[in-house]
């Protein structure tokens, strides 16, 4: 075998593409999270080292406001993203103290993923296959349009 050079946007690309068409002929929701999540996480970065926000942070800025207004205290980072990619590490990571089993919403997980590494590629000004197809589906079966 040989190695070679890859970027690892392309790469990212290709994985939330894969993760999108999974969502969509509902095929595995497990892998379109695990995939969508690897893909929001190099977008995400790219993003950062532009110069840009991505949704992660944004959400975060968003939800932190609400919450200093509604408790008085700040919302601390580190808790929201462990909770934010809480059901992405469930199904990607077991150790010794994990149980065999989960109780989630797979889809919705999934969904959310998809929306954040979406968000991400649209920021970066990524093409990304069958994202009209998600954002249909995302009216009809989330907004209710």
């Amino acid at each position: 075998m040989t190695e070679h050079t890859y970027s690892r946007l392309v790469l990212a690309q290709e994985q939330l593409e894969i993760a999108l068409s999974l969502f969509l002929e509902k095929k595995s929701y497990a892998s379109a999270i695990t995939l969508a999540g690897a893909a929001e996480e190099v977008l995400g970065k790219e993003l950062v080292r532009r110069g840009e926000q991505p949704v992660l942070d944004w959400k975060f800025d968003q939800m932190g406001l609400v919450h200093q207004l509604l408790h008085g205290k700040p919302l601390h980072r580190t808790k929201f993203v462990k909770e934010e990619n809480l059901i992405r590490n469930a199904v990607k990571h077991f150790d010794d103290n994990s149980s065999p089993d989960i109780t989630v919403d797979l889809e919705d997980a999934a969904c959310w993923m998809l929306v954040r590494a979406c968000e991400n590629a649209q920021r970066l000004g990524l093409n990304i296959t069958q994202w009209w197809e998600f954002d249909n589906w995302f009216y009809e079966h989330v907004v209710g349009i």
